[in-house]
């Protein structure tokens, strides 16, 4: 089967001048193409060199100062309960959820592309706020669904005043779920729970309610999109290369479950080959949008504060100048001393760059290992034509005619 790719837009333009030129350039509309990857790190960590959150919001209206505190101490109180969910017992109730979601999916037919995001991206749901009622789970999902379908749609409709004015609705009521789960653990009338939503409540005296409801609906809004994404070019990877599918069940029987879910990247060094190769062939998203946060000088390019640059981890996986025959999915290029594999460590960025990186990486790395073990052995995807898939570029890589029936072994 041939893969058609059809990029889409600007990311189009940008290949094509990065591929004429050198990795830095201007766009036609004038924002700035960074896709080296030196100089990608660099305006990056320039741009979020401070990284204080704005005032509170009580503080504004009174006009008055709030405490400083650094994005990077929020970031900071969240990696002692990423740890403890990176242990057995937690990776372990993660597939479960999966497995859930896949069963109740069995012998329907499904637009797969909805089916894996959902499935990956409820089971992670948990992590970030847990200990919810069903009607609270309802309006966070349903602000999930929300923001999926603008991201798993390739020309989106015009937003209307009505379309933004429900969203807007939806997302304040998303908020007002995380704002009362803070308060009531706050005020000692909801559990502590092992979750990304405990830490911000020790920080809520400095952070301001308002702020600490921010920093939680960030990581749900990243939990609505690229881990769902790559773990759709997963399932995509997989039916298109049978033979793949069957080496990655073959290690993967091999392991028992204690040992896959205690070190998954050590214990099936063949399935952890083909996850990174999927970060790295389809990095989701495509193509990130910043705007200068202060006056930055990169060489003889000078942005003011407001200007627009484009970064994309997709641009520097795919870039010929660092990769041997980067449009080639080979897991094996990741094998010591292969000579297609990375000629640099920071060729290979599927997670961003610091300061701002993915927080989750280990955490997201181990569920896609864990989703290939549920795709290989205990579950199959049956696609309606395998033959008519393809691939487009769009705000994430997006699997197209990716239909069929989720069938157990």
């Amino acid at each position: 089967m041939d893969l058609e790719i059809v990029e889409a837009g600007i990311l189009e333009e940008l290949r094509t001048k990065s591929a004429a030129g050198s990795g830095v350039f201007r766009a036609d509309r004038g924002e700035l193409g960074v896709f080296e990857p030196e100089a990608a790190q660099q305006i990056n960590a320039l741009n979020f060199a401070d990284l204080t959150l704005p005032d509170r919001l009580v503080d504004l209206l009174r006009r008055k100062k709030s405490v400083a505190v650094n994005w990077k101490e929020v970031r900071a109180a969240w990696i002692a309960p990423l740890r403890r969910l990176a242990e057995p017992e937690p990776h372990a109730a993660l597939v479960e959820r999966m497995s859930r979601a896949l069963d109740e999916r069995i012998g329907r037919p499904l637009d797969l592309v909805w089916a894996i995001q959902e499935i990956v991206t409820r089971a992670l749901l948990p992590v970030v706020i847990s200990g919810l009622i069903p009607r609270d789970v309802e309006r966070i999902e349903r602000d999930q669904t929300y923001k999926l379908t603008r991201l798993l749609t390739v020309e989106p409709a015009p937003d209307t005043f009505a379309k933004t004015l429900r969203a807007y609705s939806v997302q304040i009521g998303a908020g007002l779920v995380v704002r009362c789960e803070l308060r009531g653990r706050a005020k000692k009338k909801r559990a502590r729970r092992l979750d990304m939503t405990d830490p911000i409540v020790d920080l809520l005296p400095s952070l301001g309610m308002d702020r600490a409801v921010d920093a939680v609906t960030t990581v749900l809004t990243a939990i609505a999109g690229p881990p769902g994404a790559a773990a759709v070019c997963l399932a995509f990877e997989l039916v298109r290369r049978p033979e793949w599918a069957e080496r990655l069940g073959k290690e993967l029987a091999a392991i028992p479950s204690d040992q896959l879910y205690s070190a998954p990247t050590r214990v099936a060094p063949e399935t952890y080959r083909f996850v990174k190769e999927i970060l790295r062939m389809w990095s989701p998203p495509l193509l990130l949008t910043r705007s200068a946060r202060c006056p930055i000088h990169l060489g003889s390019e000078k942005l003011e504060p407001g200007e627009r640059f484009f970064v994309s981890t997709y641009m520097t996986h795919h870039d010929p100048r660092l990769w041997r025959e980067p449009d080639r999915f080979d897991p094996d290029r990741w094998l010591p001393g292969a000579p297609n594999g990375p000629s640099n460590g920071s060729h290979y960025v599927p997670f961003g760059w610091a300061p701002t990186s993915c927080i989750g990486a280990a955490l997201g790395t181990a569920q896609l290992i864990f989703l290939c073990d549920l795709l290989c052995r205990r579950y199959r995807l049956e696609v309606d034509d395998p033959e008519a898939m393809s691939m487009v570029l769009s705000a994430v890589p997006l699997p197209q005619k990716f239909h069929g029936t989720i069938r157990r072994r």
